[in-house]
């Protein structure tokens, strides 16, 4: 097994005891599930924090990503199809970085946070930045650039209209009892909005 190999198996086994343990997952019971011994983790990662961090980035930008969505749109020629496809991969992608990122804030509030490069402006992880843009080019290039005939807006706009709205449906701090909403929920709204009318109707000139 490759360098890459052992990283990415290490991470693979890491993910499921996240969503079952949190922050509190050993080094140990991730040796167990990735059956290898405890030490090889510390010749990959210099710590569980670095593994944390690893596995939180490929989770939100998997090294395969753009090439596996676009095997999947490619035998769905209607964009509707392609919009519940692609709606239920994010938020699946959206969970599970969700449980990452709060098993590392457990870690952090107890060891402190990674020390800051000071050439970076302050704010989020380089790399929580990088997914977003992949996210949203993946979306327009993907999903919305192969039917700009059908939109009334650019697929660079659809695209982030999209990922709002998936971003905010299904964000953690929604009250408890509100519905979510479901893959085709997203398509509909995406695709025709909430007006009963056409928006030329509702006063917007989009002439």
């Amino acid at each position: 097994m490759s360098a890459d190999e052992r990283r990415s198996a290490i991470i693979e086994a890491t993910l499921p005891l996240l969503a079952a343990h949190g922050g509190g997952v050993t080094t140990r019971q991730i040796a167990e599930a990735a059956g290898i011994a405890e030490g090889t983790i510390f010749r990959v990662f210099p710590d569980k924090r670095a593994l944390f961090l690893a596995a939180a980035e490929q989770t939100m930008n998997p090294p395969r990503g753009r090439e596996d969505l676009g095997a999947a749109l490619a035998e769905l020629p209607v964009l509707r199809a392609k919009l519940v496809v692609v709606t239920g991969r994010v938020v699946a992608r959206m969970e599970q970085g969700m449980l990452v990122m709060m098993a590392l804030r457990s870690i952090f509030m107890t060891e402190g946070p990674p020390e800051h490069d000071p050439d970076e402006p302050p704010g989020p992880p380089k790399f929580v930045i990088e997914a977003n843009q992949q996210l949203l080019a993946n979306l327009t290039d993907l999903l919305f650039a192969p039917h700009a005939d059908e939109l009334r807006v650019p697929p660079e706009r659809a695209a982030l209209i999209l990922r709002s709205l998936v971003f905010g449906a299904w964000h953690p701090g929604m009250p408890h009892g509100v519905r979510e909403l479901t893959p085709d929920d997203v398509a509909d709204v995406v695709l025709h909005g909430v007006a009963r009318r056409a928006p030329n109707n509702l006063g917007r000139d989009d002439s």
